[in-house]
């Protein structure tokens, strides 16, 4: 959710960060019930009429005759339609939503939204995007790939020594919020404006100073605003 996201699966997370949490029907609804429409009409039964109904299509039949099953049957009510395909079946996914959403639209469903989960990562947003209204994300966010680095001495007693393919002595870490440019020079080196003219602030600050924080830490709201914020300078 800091990173970006609209919402968060998980009750407890949601409990933690005072958001409510948000999700949809799970496969195991649908087998117990024994029929996707059976399982939607039951969720949408007894659950309160501001969670947003999305029927998961996918257990038992085709995804396209699920869809068009499912919209004829409860699309007064339903919001969206989740594909949750697995890889071993999913084939051309892009085309399998392509021709859920072509027989929805033919029907007169074109307010029903596509939602897609299952393995995904950030290359097949970008592909899935041209038909697809949202995503649901599990491993690629909780099993991201690894950001490298390693931990180096650069000083010993106050004087600048690393081994071969280190710099050493103690560094500053600077940005430029303009450019969103980093830069890194030594610490004793004064600098305060990028070469595009904006001014640099330093990203290694004191957090903790004798057991104690050095600042009162910003809300989960204020850092996913400023996660966002930083976001619109990179492609996606």
């Amino acid at each position: 959710y800091i990173g970006g996201c609209d919402g968060v699966a998980i009750v407890k997370s949601a409990e933690l960060i005072g958001e409510e949490p948000s999700g949809t029907i799970p496969h195991a609804l649908v087998l117990m019930m024994g029929s996707t429409i059976k399982a939607v009409r039951a969720f949408h039964e007894v659950i309160k009429p501001n969670v947003k109904r999305v029927a998961l299509i996918d257990t038992f039949n085709d995804e396209k005759f699920e869809a068009i099953n499912v919209a004829e049957e409860v699309g007064d009510f339903l919001y969206a339609l989740r594909l949750d395909t697995p890889a071993s079946r999913k084939g051309d996914f892009l085309r399998i939503l392509e021709e859920v959403r072509w027989e929805l639209n033919l029907r007169g469903y074109g307010r029903i939204k596509l939602f897609v989960s299952g393995g995904l990562d950030e290359d097949d947003i970008v592909r899935l995007n041209p038909v697809v209204d949202g995503y649901g994300i599990g491993t690629s966010v909780s099993n991201a790939k690894v950001v490298d680095f390693a931990m180096d001495i650069v000083e010993i007693e106050d004087k600048p020594i690393a081994k071969r393919g280190k710099m050493s002595g103690s560094k500053r870490v600077l940005r430029c919020p303009k450019c969103h440019q980093d830069k890194t020079v030594p610490l004793a080196q004064k600098l305060s404006r990028c070469s595009c003219g904006g001014k640099l602030i330093d990203l290694l600050v004191p957090l903790v100073k004798n057991g104690r924080l050095v600042k009162k830490q910003p809300s989960h709201k204020e850092v996913r605003g400023y996660v966002l914020r930083q976001l619109k300078k990179f492609p996606v």
